[in-house]
């Protein structure tokens, strides 16, 4: 008897597993973050190491555990840019690159991170992040190809050894 009621749960049991299951996948669909720069897939060529390398909107931002400073334009149309992120510090860092949603200005970014370095790992509610973050060991050098929509952009560099730096903005227009 005992058999018969194993074989009767068994079905009832994998038909739960089979459900959960779905139903995860289904969360995992629908929490993707909402896209506001289009990334462009990166190829097996190594990246530029300067703008001078680069065709088109270029941006740069250096990082060297006590300045983060952005070398590009304060306006640009939209379209393909090039953001090249060097660390020169001591430690790990990565660069992050965010678009203001809201009416906010690139100095209410400078007033929400503070006095630098800053220890606030928030990003701001009123921003999306655009993909670039990826944190790279000292003297590397990381890009980002990417598409972007008018707006104002903020960037940052981040180190968990340095804390969180203002690197610069600029607005993109139509």
């Amino acid at each position: 008897m005992k058999t018969n009621r194993l074989w009767c749960q068994l079905p009832i049991a994998s038909l739960s597993l089979v459900l959960i299951a779905g139903c995860a996948g289904a969360v995992r669909e629908t929490s993707t973050p909402i896209q506001t720069a289009t990334p462009i897939p990166p190829t097996d060529t190594p990246g530029p190491r300067s703008c001078e390398e680069v065709e088109g909107n270029c941006m740069m931002l250096s990082f060297d555990g006590e300045t983060c400073m952005y070398h590009g334009p304060t306006e640009f149309n939209s379209g393909p840019v090039t953001l090249i992120f060097r660390n020169e510090s001591g430690g790990p860092a990565a660069a992050n690159l965010v678009r203001h949603t809201g009416v906010e200005t690139i100095q209410d970014m400078i007033d929400y991170i503070g006095e630098e370095p800053s220890s606030s790992a928030h990003r701001p509610s009123w921003t999306r992040e655009l993909g670039t973050w990826d944190l790279i060991g000292s003297g590397r050098v990381y890009t980002w190809q990417g598409v972007l929509e008018p707006g104002i952009h903020t960037m940052v560099c981040d180190s968990p050894r340095y804390g969180i730096w203002f690197g610069g903005g600029f607005a993109v227009g139509d």
